[in-house]
């Protein structure tokens, strides 16, 4: 993942599918949280990192390796 310090807290869908490490029309179909401004969508990295650390733990109940 970048570094910390030169990630933005809040990301347009380009970014947000950049940082998290897949296309961007594979974000769209996440549901993951998102905020719309007329025809501009943004993500918040933390919420981006909090929906991550959920799908982690969802995976490990469901009998995947840890």
């Amino acid at each position: 993942m970048p570094d910390t310090q030169t990630t933005k807290t809040v990301m347009s869908r380009k970014e947000a599918a950049s940082y998290i490490g897949i296309g961007e029309s594979t974000l769209d179909k996440l549901d993951i949280p998102r905020t719309q401004v007329r025809r501009r969508v943004f993500y918040k990295k933390e919420v981006i990192d909090k929906w991550l650390s959920q799908q982690t733990k969802n995976k490990k109940g469901k009998g995947s390796p840890a």
